[in-house]
């Protein structure tokens, strides 16, 4: 093991969790891929030693979606190893509770491309975030857009197409809280009528017959869903598309994956879809130029993450780089630091919270069977 703050150690080590069991299998592949590109291009050695990078599964199959216990035990596993100066995780925002505290007391950096839960570096729910941070420093950083300005971003499309009421549902969980509740508050103040409080949907039922019948009811010309898709996406577009054929179905960033489309088959057609940054495919500059040496070297399109998951991996090298040395404090300190580093998305900065300064947001929808993207907008707030 390489002596903390050494350069001389015989490597360095780069652990990541991510859900890589279940649907979501196509979006964590292009994250790794995506970083393993990065490494790739920096000759998979930083510091004059190699890049030793292990790709963990914090999913379970059982589930089909990320794991509390996986995910805690990824993090014990990369905090006991000294080498090992940053740990890329969680896919699922819903996943990042459970070991950013295990990474903050080790003074490990975490960095996430995917996670857009508001509560992990900015108050939300009571405690947050604080509670993530025994030690009362931040060692967590993203480069995924936070859900409440991306709730914001998809009120002020819902007020574009003319919405008069909305029905607004989430998963219960962490994530589809974090998006659906700013959407609605957001909805509020656009004179848009939110039918009674947002409804926790029950996650992972076969069928949503009683509240598609509520949708139904309410006369809402929108429905929105702020959650995953493993914990019930299909059968609730189906039954409420159903029940209620008129209503716009739209959904934030977690049904941008291919997965979606494969559960909810024809009932995905037209839904509207937001997304907290720009499209692998519709990158211009370095990042048309990422997009198409990633299809050279994997053989397919990356889905949405990939291009955060590449920049995420490139404030992690230069970081590292930046130190010069096996000291995690240090790297922390360094990533946290990052200014105008001139990403795939644009130049970035993280503020003090630990979240990236971009602003762009992507509106889509489902158009025979496909994601087709719609117009790239900046993001207010």
């Amino acid at each position: 093991m390489a002596e903390r703050g050494s350069r001389h150690g015989t490597q360095i080590r780069l652990v990541s969790s991510l859900t890589r069991s279940g649907s979501s299998i196509g979006q964590s592949d292009s994250v790794v891929n995506a970083m393993r590109l990065r490494m790739e291009e920096a000759g998979n050695r930083l510091l004059g030693v190699p890049i030793v990078y292990d790709d963990l599964d914090g999913g379970s199959e059982e589930t089909g979606s990320w794991d509390a216990e996986r995910e805690r035990a990824n993090a014990r596993y990369a905090v006991a190893d000294s080498d090992v100066l940053a740990y890329v995780a969680t896919l699922d925002a819903d996943a990042a509770p459970h070991s950013i505290p295990i990474t903050n007391q080790a003074g490990l950096l975490q960095i996430s491309p995917c996670n857009t839960y508001p509560g992990l570096t900015r108050p939300f729910d009571p405690g947050e975030p604080d509670r993530y941070y025994p030690t009362g420093r931040r060692n967590y950083l993203r480069t995924a857009l936070p859900d409440d300005l991306q709730g914001s971003f998809a009120a002020h499309w819902a007020k574009e197409l003319g919405t008069e009421a909305a029905v607004v549902l989430h998963d219960t969980e962490p994530f589809g809280r974090g998006v659906a509740l700013p959407f609605a508050d957001r909805c509020r103040e656009l004179g848009i009528d939110v039918v009674g409080e947002p409804i926790g949907i029950v996650p992972k039922q076969k069928e949503y017959a009683e509240v598609a019948g509520q949708v139904a009811a309410s006369g809402a010309d929108l429905v929105f869903y702020g959650g995953i898709i493993q914990n019930g996406a299909g059968p609730l577009w189906r039954d409420i598309r159903t029940a209620a054929p008129k209503a716009t179905m739209m959904g934030s960033d977690a049904l941008f994956e291919e997965a979606f489309i494969a559960d909810v088959g024809e009932h995905a057609e037209g839904t509207c879809i937001t997304f907290g940054s720009v499209p692998p495919a519709m990158l211009q500059g370095p990042g048309k130029a990422f997009f198409h040496r990633y299809v050279e070297r994997f053989g397919k399109e990356p889905e949405s993450y990939a291009a955060s998951s590449y920049d995420a991996m490139g404030v992690v090298l230069e970081a590292i780089e930046q130190v010069g040395a096996t000291d995690r404090a240090a790297v922390v300190e360094a990533a946290f630091g990052t200014r105008d580093f001139p990403g795939l998305q644009g130049r970035f900065s993280f503020d003090a919270n630990g979240d990236t300064d971009l602003r762009r947001g992507t509106r889509l929808t489902v158009r025979a069977g496909r994601f087709q993207p719609l117009q790239v907008l900046e993001i207010e707030g």
